[in-house]
């Protein structure tokens, strides 16, 4: 009966493959039921067929289905107690505990609250290799192009599964009807062994790979080899991160056929195979002319006048936001935003990163606001100073009275983000360039091109978080994933691609697998990360930390990674990473129990405004959080499936 039950799931596909899209396709399904020479009886029917496995790979931009946004509010924030359709949405039920076996939550495993079954993906790209051999009128090099395609998005896709689950059931091939019983009721592998697939398939794909896309507009988003190379890296070093290489928590964790399925002895030896992939898809990038990216004012009219500072927040913000850029290896292949301002027709609203996070700039919107996803007070004080060390270890900066009023003057440092004769507090001032990229806060400067005046030279609104209506519950926007060209009166949204993998990640992933392979940090591991700051302005991390309170720490191993894990925690901030990274670090239990705070942003006066408030309770969380459990009903279907640890 499963047997039947996949090939039924199989025959949807093929409908779904060859048949034209429509409201109510299931209504106009015929009588014959169509084979797999039908979806693959020319090269048009087969490309359709390519297509369709893209169409599997999770949108980045689903703020409320995607698992690495809302699902913790260390980073994102709600607006606590109030039921928005974020704190409502499957991501925000997680955020607040909910996660549970007999309904999972973004279910990606098998599918349902807002996941979408990676394994319905996996089945479709088996039956794409299966008949591609089949159409005449395709060149056999595009073939072979098709075929690497789609044998990454196979791996990407167990990839993804991975990442949430951990042991997972590899399926290299669609089972057929035929098969008895026993072969159906497939078995999670060993993390061990589902990486080493996963590898062996990227590996395979890679030589019909194309280096480069020529043609953005056509082919915007289809797989190449740095993409492939960069992904190996990735998954190589989740297979050698703490959450997988020697954990002793999944010591017992075993199936009926008493494998263990996350290895409790630690190897370094992962660590040397990670770092070797990580070094090879950093030098086929640079090849194909990746580089970290730098914002060039000149090019752009009304930034010709920008002021050095401000170049530097842009180098963090059109970084993520301007399209095709060298620093991005892989973008996302939705479009993030319409460009009219009325509508989301497409995309919905609530599930628009960008518009969630765009806020009141013009007081006369303040009746229509757009944003409604904010940062969390976390985040604020994640951020170094602008000597590029915490704030806690600055010898030069005041961390015991940084929530204490200061009016920005002349004189301060900070005059071009914060307006000159503005009071806020001393937490806004003096800090890295990344702070105010990545932050808008009440009484600094929200820069958008629409706002400039004196050909880029200044800004000349800054945000007000006391407007009536306006209120944010922490008191930050996330200005990061707003590009600079967003119009604000009215809102009208900028389209670009957000990204799912810049070369600064891979620079950040090679510092830290190189920290792990050797005895003691030493300059090959401080050149990778120093690349990276010096983007935002900042001195390698050796010179930064002799303003810190502790000197040596970069000549530690571990001080010197936990540098590492902060530096990666500043440069991808609410771009999808923390939530992957904390989890394989196996730091994510305190994050996730962080108590929400905030400004008190309905006080009228500076004084009242900036006092600090508990907005919520912390998240009650354990070990078991760290993956994500198969829902009850699937372990009752197949006996061979065991539980995620914890669930």
């Amino acid at each position: 009966m499963e047997a039947i039950n996949d090939n039924m799931k199989i025959s949807v596909i093929l409908l779904f493959l060859i048949l034209p899209v429509s409201c109510n396709w299931l209504d106009v399904i015929p009588d014959d039921l169509p084979t797999l020479d039908d979806a693959f009886s020319n090269r048009a029917t087969a490309e359709k067929s390519l297509f369709s496995c893209y169409s599997y790979l999770p949108n980045i931009t689903q703020s409320c289905t995607y698992p690495a946004h809302y699902t913790s509010w260390d980073e994102f924030a709600f607006n606590y107690g109030v039921q928005t359709q974020l704190e409502e949405s499957p991501a925000g039920r997680i955020a607040k505990g909910e996660q549970n076996s007999n309904s999972p939550l973004l279910d990606y495993w098998s599918g349902g609250n807002g996941g979408t079954s990676m394994y319905q993906a996996i089945r479709t790209c088996n039956i794409f290799l299966e008949g591609i051999h089949q159409p005449r009128d395709i060149d056999e090099y595009e073939r072979q192009r098709w075929i690497a395609e789609v044998k990454f998005l196979k791996a990407y896709f167990h990839f993804f599964l991975l990442q949430l689950y951990g042991p997972i059931s590899l399926v290299k091939d669609n089972i057929p009807l035929s098969a008895p019983p026993d072969e159906v009721r497939i078995f999670r592998e060993p993390v061990d062994e589902c990486i080493d697939y996963i590898v062996e398939l990227i590996d395979e794909s890679l030589t019909d790979l194309p280096l480069n896309i020529n043609d953005h507009t056509r082919e915007d988003g289809r797989i190449t080899r740095p993409i492939a190379l960069a992904v190996k890296a990735k998954v190589l070093v989740w297979g050698a991160s703490p959450l997988f290489n020697g954990n002793s928590v999944y010591q017992g964790w075993r199936d009926s056929r008493n494998k263990q399925l996350i290895s409790d002895t630690y190897s370094r030896e992962k660590w040397v195979r990670a770092a070797e992939a990580i070094r090879i898809a950093i030098e086929v990038c640079h090849s194909t002319q990746h580089r970290l990216y730098r914002y060039n004012k000149l090019t752009n009219a009304s930034t010709y006048l920008m002021s050095d500072s401000l170049v530097l927040t842009m180098n963090t913000r059109k970084g993520i936001t301007e399209r095709w850029n060298e620093g991005i290896i892989w973008s996302s292949t939705y479009a993030f935003a319409d460009s009219n301002a009325g509508g989301m027709s497409e995309f919905p609203q609530y599930n628009n990163m960008q518009r969630q996070a765009f806020p009141v700039v013009f007081p006369q919107d303040y009746g229509t606001r757009v944003g409604y996803s904010y940062a969390s007070f976390n985040m604020a004080e994640l951020f170094y100073t602008n000597n590029g060390i915490p704030m806690n270890e600055d010898v030069h900066w005041d961390y015991a009275d940084r929530y204490k009023l200061k009016l920005s003057t002349s004189e301060a440092k900070n005059g071009l983000y914060i307006p000159i004769g503005q009071q806020t507090v001393s937490l806004h001032f003096d800090r890295e360039p990344r702070f105010y990229a990545n932050l808008g806060f009440d009484k600094g400067f929200y820069e958008i091109s629409q706002l400039t005046e004196n050909g880029g030279a200044t800004f000349n609104r800054y945000l007000n978080m006391r407007i009536d209506g306006a209120n944010m519950p922490t008191g930050y926007a996330i200005k990061k994933v707003v590009a600079f060209e967003t119009a604000g009166n009215p809102y009208m949204a900028y389209d670009y691609r957000f990204p799912m993998l810049r070369l600064a990640d891979l620079y950040l992933l090679y510092s830290e697998a190189l920290n792990e392979i050797k005895d003691a940090p030493d300059q090959e591991v401080y050149d990778w990360i120093d690349q990276v700051r010096a983007v935002a302005g900042l001195k390698g991390v050796v010179e930064s930390w002799k303003n810190s309170i502790y000197p040596n720490r970069p000549s530690n191993k571990d001080d010197m990674r936990r540098i590492i894990q902060h530096e990666r925690m500043i440069e991808l901030a609410f771009e999808g990473q923390r939530f992957y990274d904390l989890r394989r670090w196996k730091l994510a239990e305190s994050s996730w129990s962080y108590v929400p705070l905030g400004w008190n942003v309905r006080g009228a006066t500076d004084e009242e405004y900036y006092k600090v408030m508990q907005l919520a309770e912390g998240r009650k969380s354990s070990f078991k959080d760290y993956l994500w459990p198969i829902s009850n009903y699937d372990l009752r279907v197949n006996k061979n499936l065991v539980q995620t640890y914890g669930w």
